[in-house]
Order: C-alpha cells, then sequence, then structure tokens
C-alpha cells in the first residue's frame, strides 16, 4: 500500500466504490422476508399503519425491539406511509441506505482522524486509500448482515448512523467558518440516536475521548461542543426509565445474575472479535447459555483482559493506537458487560459499529508492517508490496461481499434461516421450536414433532414448544398426549390465548364439548375480537347433541359478534348466527341468516359450504334446530 499510485484516489471516487460495494454485496436482500422479531415489531405493530398523530407512529407495544426507541418506529411508520400496499422491498431499500450512509460517514471520520496531527506522518498521505480499505470492508463484512437484511435491526444500523454522523460533524467542527453549524449537527445526531437505541449514550463520551488522544491541544475550546453532546443524555434517561422491555432486560431475572451474565459476555464478546477476523459462522439467534464455571470463560476472559488492560494504558499513555480498543469496549459495554438482556445474550447485529474499529486496527498494522517490511529489505514502499497490498484489500472486499451476498440468502426463506440455526446451534430451543412452527403449517407433524421433543428436552419450562408439541401429538390423533403437552404451557404461562384454542380444539375432537367450549372462552378473554373463536364457541353452543352443554342465548351473543366484526360478509359467522337463532326458536331469523350465508357460499364457490348450508336451510324451514353430528 503505497502512497503515490493511492493518493491520487479522490474522495469522489472513493464514495462512488463504497456505494457500487455496498449495493453489490445486498442486491439480493430485497428478496429477505420478516423473521423472528421482525413479525411483533414490524408484521403485526398496528402503530406503524399510520403516520398521524406522531406519538403512535413514534411508540410501539411494549416488549418489542422498537419500543422506546421512537425514531425506529418513525421510520418504519415512514416507509409504510410511501408503500402501504407492499412496504416490505421499501423496508430493505432504507436499510440499505442507512448502512451506505454509516459507510460513508465511516470514510470521513476515518479520513480526517488519520491527517490528523498526531498520526499525520504515519498516515497522512495514503489516508484517502487507508479510510477507503477500511469502509470498505465494513460495508460488505458479512458481520453486519445482521443488521442490514435483518429488518428491525434497523435500530442498531440507524443508530450506528447517527454515532458516525455524531464524530463525523464533531470532527469537522474543529475547522473553517462553519464551526459552529458543524457542531449544532453533531448534537442534533446524537439526539436522534438516543432516541433510536440506548447503545448511543457511549456517542457523547467517545467524541471526547478522541479529542484526547487526536487533538489534546484544543479540549478547552471544545467544552460546549461537549456539554451540549452530554445534554443529549437528557432525551435517553426517560426513554430508559420506561421500562419498555422488562420482560427482555434488567437486573431481576433470577437466572440470569449480572455476574453470571458478565461471565458469558466473555465467551460471547471473544465469539465476536473472532467473526470480525473470520466471519463464519453466521447465526440468527444464538440463544448463549451460561458457562458451568469460571473455568469454562478462562481463556477469553484473560485474553479480553489483556486487550482492555492495553486499551486504558493507552487510553491514560494518549496514545493514538488505543482508539480502536476504546471504540470496540465502550461501544460493546451497554449490552455486553453487566446489564442482563436475557432474551438475546449474544447478537450479531451488537458489532455493526464495533466491527469498524477490528477492521482499522488491522488495516492500519498492515500498512505499518507492509512499510517496515520495505523498509528492512531497502524496496520501494510504493512498488511490489503496495500492489500487494492493495490486491489483499481487493481480495478481501470481493469475498466477504460473496459471503454477504450467500449470507442473504438465507433470510429469503422462513424455513432455511431457521433450518440454517439449527445446523449451527442444535440445542437452540427457540430455534426448534420457530422451524416447527413452519412444519406445522405445511402439515408436515411428524417432522415439527421430532425438533419440538429436542426444544422440550432443552427448555421444558418453553410454553411455546410445549404448546406447538401438544398441537403436533393432537394433529396425529394422539388427542391425550396433546391434551396434556397444552394444558403445560397453560400451566407455564397462565391466559395463553393459542394454548387455550387449541387446546379447545383438542377437546372437541374428544367430543368434550363442555370443555372446549371453556377453553374458547379463556382464549376469548385475550382475543375478544377473535372471529374464528367466536364462531367455534358459538357452534358448540347452538348445536351440540348434549343438553347440557347448549346455550342459545349466548350463542347468539356470540354469533352476533362475528357477524359484526365481518361487516355481514362472512359466511360462516352468518352460519353460527343461524343455528343460534334456530336454537333460541327464532326461525324465520335463521332463515333470513342462512340465505344470506348460502348466497356469498355461492359467490365464492364454495360449494361444500353451499350443500351443508341448503341441509341446515330445510331444517330451519320444517322448524327444527340444527344439531351437529360431530359433537
Amino acid at each position: 500500500m503505497g502512497d503515490s499510485g493511492p493518493r491520487g484516489i479522490t474522495g469522489i471516487f472513493a464514495a462512488a466504490l463504497i456505494l457500487i460495494a455496498g449495493a453489490a454485496a445486498y442486491s439480493n436482500s430485497f428478496d429477505g422476508i420478516f423473521v423472528f422479531d421482525d413479525e411483533p415489531s414490524i408484521e403485526r405493530n398496528p402503530n406503524l399503519l399510520s403516520l398521524w398523530p406522531l406519538r403512535q407512529s413514534m411508540s410501539a407495544p411494549l416488549d418489542t425491539t422498537l419500543s422506546g426507541r421512537p425514531v425506529a418506529s418513525l421510520s418504519f411508520a415512514i416507509d409504510h406511509a410511501l408503500s402501504p400496499e407492499g412496504p416490505l422491498r421499501r423496508y430493505h431499500a432504507t436499510n440499505l441506505g442507512i448502512h451506505l450512509t454509516a459507510a460513508l460517514l465511516l470514510f470521513g471520520f476515518g479520513r480526517r482522524t488519520l491527517v490528523t496531527p498526531r498520526l499525520f506522518e504515519s498516515f497522512g498521505n495514503p489516508a484517502t486509500p487507508l479510510a477507503l480499505i477500511i469502509a470498505l470492508v465494513f460495508v460488505v463484512h458479512p458481520i453486519q448482515t445482521g443488521s442490514v437484511t435483518y429488518i428491525v435491526q434497523r435500530v442498531e444500523s440507524l443508530t450506528g448512523l447517527f454515532y458516525l454522523a455524531t464524530l463525523y460533524c464533531a470532527v469537522r467542527a474543529l475547522e473553517g467558518q462553519g464551526r459552529r453549524v458543524w457542531a449544532g449537527a453533531a448534537i442534533a445526531a446524537s439526539a436522534l440516536g438516543m432516541a433510536t437505541k440506548e447503545v448511543m449514550v457511549t456517542a457523547p463520551l467517545m467524541v471526547v475521548i478522541w479529542d484526547r488522544l487526536f487533538v489534546p491541544d484544543r479540549i478547552a475550546s471544545r467544552r460546549r461542543l461537549h456539554a451540549g453532546l452530554l445534554a443529549t443524555w437528557l432525551i435517553l434517561a426517560p426513554l430508559v426509565a420506561g421500562g419498555h422491555r422488562s420482560l427482555s432486560a434488567g437486573f431481576g431475572f433470577s437466572e440470569w445474575p449480572w455476574w453470571r451474565y458478565l461471565m458469558t459476555q466473555a465467551e460471547v464478546v471473544f465469539h465476536y472479535l473472532r467473526l470480525s477476523l473470520f466471519p463464519s459462522p453466521l447465526v440468527l439467534d444464538y440463544q448463549w447459555p451460561p458457562p458451568a464455571s469460571m473455568a469454562d470463560v478462562a481463556g477469553p476472559v484473560t485474553i479480553l483482559g489483556v486487550l482492555l488492560a492495553g486499551t486504558v494504558f493507552g487510553l491514560v499513555r494518549r496514545s493514538p493506537s488505543a482508539f480502536a480498543g476504546v471504540w470496540f469496549f465502550l461501544i460493546l459495554a451497554p449490552t455486553s458487560s453487566v446489564l442482563p438482556i436475557v432474551t438475546e445474550v449474544a447478537a450479531e447485529h451488537r458489532m455493526y459499529l464495533p466491527v469498524a474499529g477490528v477492521i482499522a486496527l488491522v488495516v492500519l498494522c498492515l500498512y505499518r508492517v507492509g512499510r517496515l517490511l520495505a523498509a528492512s529489505a531497502r524496496l520501494n514502499p510504493d512498488g511490489i508490496l503496495a500492489g500487494a497490498g492493495l490486491m489483499a484489500a481487493a481480495v478481501t472486499v470481493v469475498f466477504f461481499a460473496w459471503m454477504t451476498h450467500e449470507r442473504n440468502a438465507d433470510y429469503q426463506n422462513y424455513d432455511r434461516i431457521w433450518s440454517d440455526t439449527i445446523a449451527k446451534r442444535p440445542r437452540n430451543a427457540r430455534a426448534r421450536n420457530n422451524y416447527a412452527t413452519s412444519l406445522l403449517a405445511q402439515g408436515r407433524f411428524s417432522d415439527a414433532e421430532t425438533h419440538l421433543r429436542v426444544a422440550v428436552a432443552e427448555n421444558p419450562a418453553f410454553p411455546e414448544a410445549q404448546a406447538n408439541l401438544g398441537v403436533a401429538f393432537s394433529a396425529q390423533g394422539r388427542l391425550d398426549e396433546g391434551a396434556d403437552r397444552l394444558r403445560r404451557a397453560i400451566a407455564l404461562r397462565p391466559g395463553y390465548a393459542d394454548a387455550h384454542r387449541n387446546l379447545g380444539e383438542t377437546y372437541a375432537l374428544q367430543k368434550r364439548m363442555g370443555d372446549a367450549v371453556a377453553e374458547y372462552s379463556k382464549a376469548l378473554e385475550a382475543l375478544p375480537e377473535d372471529v374464528e373463536l367466536l364462531n367455534r364457541a358459538a357452534w358448540i353452543l347452538a348445536t351440540s347433541r348434549d343438553d347440557t352443554v347448549r346455550d342459545g342465548g349466548r350463542a347468539r351473543t356470540l354469533a352476533e359478534r362475528a357477524v359484526r366484526l365481518t361487516l355481514e360478509h362472512d359466511a360462516v359467522s352468518l352460519d353460527s348466527l343461524g343455528a343460534a337463532l334456530a336454537e333460541t326458536g327464532s326461525f324465520e331469523a335463521a332463515l333470513r341468516e342462512v340465505r344470506q350465508a348460502l348466497a356469498m357460499a355461492r359467490l365464492k364457490g364454495d360449494q361444500a359450504l353451499a350443500l351443508q348450508l341448503e341441509d341446515r336451510l330445510n331444517s330451519y324451514q320444517r322448524g327444527q334446530a340444527f344439531r351437529d353430528p360431530a359433537s
């Protein structure tokens, strides 16, 4: 990596290369689907359906990824407003735009850092090509797919953009007549970041540390900027205090005391560091278990301890090389120290910004080694060694871009991403359960059972896995086993609506109609507008052959609610109401509802339902209530 040729690289040319490389690596990311936390945070989030009022579009349901992150929430609401019929590809386009912008900011920040007086002698002349290589590796690094292609993790990349914008603007505020404008932009970026994700808390400190290491003589003149940046913590404080993710993070989890989480993070952070250098295998959901003892983490603790001690020593000595270590450890500190995040002990998206520090350190160290080798061998540093360095950088960028492109393909299919996760983390109960839900939907009940047995063996207190295993059993005709598993799920999570629903279905197959209605009713307490539940309960109450189960009045109330919710356009709801009316002796009204249902069934070409409705129509014309032979 010599000076003469690379120095000819202009900023515009470098920016174009960054955009082209990033766009190529993520060209197939637009086909990605909703996975994992995307579903509750985006797909089923009603707050994103409208931009107004802003208070709604900037909020999200509790215990979702967007909870307490108003700027991130608003960004998704804007995407939805621009493409209300199909915002999925726009979500991906916005994510990629955020990532490309962050890479450009990293290039600008890196280049300006390398030309500071503390570094100019070593890196000033080749600052542009070196910053370009750092930004290129950053933009195509496979570990970034967790923040770009995994849609909801925009919270990480968007925070990264604001973080880098804060630093870039703060550096620009050192020079020229526009210092106040750049200082104001830095504070604004910091404020937006604080309202995007909590990791932004370290950005003001990073600016102070950068000043201390690279422009120590200017610190006194930058106190107003520092104070303004620190003041943005006032935005973050109430968002953190709001307890928006109390079920996933905090100090109140008995199975994850702070010291156990800290021990585990030693392994996790060491794993992050390895992935920064060798980004494989990548995993959507780690479900990382705690170590059995300190001996299990002795190696990672020792290595990270040495690196941390070296960083602190360098910081005290005001060595510019310490900045990469500060960047890595300080940005990871909020999520990788003592505050347990029990639903996501390890997550690749947390490396979105820290990986930049690793990349920069490796690139600059290799450059220095190359210069030293050239000097010791009395070679022209701008000759063969420079060409070899540039070739190595190009190969790395192309290889990482290919890996990223391949990883994006995993996000294009629900079964593929979860089977990939299981292959890499076979004891991951959550991955097994998520894959099994897809298998159940496909009618592959035996295959689903195989994965769910592993899930409940790994985590017997996993209510979703217990409930899904119950569904798999019931679907295969093993009704007693199915009911038992569903009851276990409800015991683990009282009020679990889907488990009550499926237990009701199992009881109905066992001809325990009274118990079935009781379970449907419990599910309706949580889902009062679920039309399917309303119809299932109403139908049994209206048509059961068991006199002790039938209750025409209650059946009518439930069926009328279903008809209202479907605006009288659902044949099944009208059929339920007809049966309830007949049970109460209102045959004329029952005939009217069933005739309307019959017309709708014929219009939709549902011949099977039409034949059943004709049969019931004949019964009601004879003044006979319908009795379901299946009950």
